[in-house]
């Protein structure tokens, strides 16, 4: 067998080896559309969808389903200390899955953003009046597009999660408390802006300064990583552990209706990413998981191509990212009301043809690039171990 043939055959084994639920693949996939979707349709149409109850749970689902496959993750190597978890090899396979991958697109886009704005640096930073150049170091991009946030809470959670999964790995007496304190710590957040924050900020562009830092941490929305996490112990919807979703879940459902269609809220919510909204989300999970199969047909085009999708999610969230924040720069919107700098209204069909063009643009450049990305370190590697057994054959 050639070096190459060696090389190709090993990384195909190791694709096909890897133990995943179809079911996660499908709900990341769909979800990365609704994104893409949530950032071409305008409000002004948006409004008229519901979609609280089926769009706007992209990432609320991306969030259960982090903590969900951070726990199998974990689960698979039965590591429980904390020395563990927080081992050299988590950090680095978390650098090359998510922060080289920024840093990438960190030095394309303010590249991009320079030429497009003629290399002022002033007018780099499109969002300027909400962020500060201190937002830069939590990952929000100076050539700033619609998603970046999630960035930040994606490395804090590199961070946090595997002190969560230390909680969640314990007796149920623990797991209960660590679910209970992710609830306490979310909704303190809440009313610390609102009861702390607001009242000592003289101005808007403050209280976004500050409330972008916090708004960006898992912190903000650790209640659904933690559920994620419970149920990475037993999803089974019908399990006795899990009977407090069956709770959650028409509570949370009356509150996205009521809020939806009759504008309710509490008042201590900020934005519709939160603790209320987040069992809907996490129930629907577990519904896909009951009833979607987890293994199926690998050699199926179709079943081929959701995988591959899931997997680049990120990266085509990042390719998302630098495409809107090129549109905002060129025609001063990401919307479809104003695509290529004409005002075309809110008619359905022009908007869909819009969203279609950039489904089309975002998702297989974002599966490209993780495909390459992927290709590249996985046949170093596997030289370098072929290198390194021709060496001990001769020794």
């Amino acid at each position: 067998m050639k070096k190459d043939d060696f090389s190709t055959q090993e990384l195909d084994n190791l694709e096909k080896s890897n133990h995943r639920y179809f079911q996660v693949d499908l709900l990341k996939a769909v979800m990365i559309f609704l994104v893409i979707f949530d950032h071409t349709v305008p409000w002004a149409l948006k409004d008229y969808m519901g979609v609280a109850l089926w769009e706007r749970i992209s990432i609320p689902v991306f969030l259960v389903i982090m903590g969900f496959n951070m726990g199998l993750s974990f689960k698979q190597t039965g590591e429980t200390s904390l020395k563990k978890l927080y081992s050299w090899n988590y950090f680095k396979k978390k650098f090359w899955r998510y922060i080289f991958p920024f840093f990438v697109l960190y030095l394309l886009s303010t590249f991009i953003g320079l030429a497009i704005n003629g290399f002022d640096l002033d007018a780099l930073n499109q969002y300027q009046y909400r962020f500060d150049f201190a937002h830069l170091f939590i990952g929000i991009l100076p050539f700033y597009g619609p998603g970046n946030w999630f960035l930040p809470v994606v490395f804090w959670s590199i961070l946090i999660v595997p002190l969560l999964y230390k909680g969640f790995s314990g007796k149920l007496k623990w797991r209960i408390i660590t679910l209970t304190l992710c609830y306490i710590v979310e909704l303190s957040v809440h009313l610390a802006i609102l009861f702390i924050l607001i009242p000592n900020v003289a101005s808007y562009p403050e209280f976004m300064f500050y409330f972008r830092f916090t708004y960006t941490t898992p912190l903000f929305l650790l209640s659904a990583i933690g559920l994620g996490l419970w149920f990475s112990k037993n999803h089974n919807i019908f399990a006795k552990k899990n009977i407090f979703i069956w709770i959650l879940f028409p509570l949370s459902l009356v509150y996205l209706i009521a809020f939806q269609f009759f504008d309710f809220f509490f008042g201590f919510e900020f934005g519709d990413y939160h603790l209320l909204v987040f069992p809907y989300s996490a129930f629907l999970v577990l519904i896909a998981l009951k009833l979607i199969p987890k293994k199926v047909n690998n050699n199926n085009l179709f079943i081929k191509g959701i995988r591959i999708i899931s997997k680049s999610t990120y990266h085509i969230l990042l390719t998302q990212i630098l495409y809107f924040a090129i549109a905002i720069s060129i025609w001063g919107d990401h919307y479809g009301a104003s695509i290529f700098g004409i005002d075309i209204g809110y008619d359905p069909l022009v908007v869909f043809l819009y969203l279609l063009i950039n489904w089309v643009i975002c998702i297989p450049i974002g599966a490209i690039w993780w495909y390459g990305e992927t290709r590249v370190r996985e046949y170093r590697r596997l030289r370098k171990i072929l290198k390194s057994n021709n060496k001990k054959k001769r020794i």
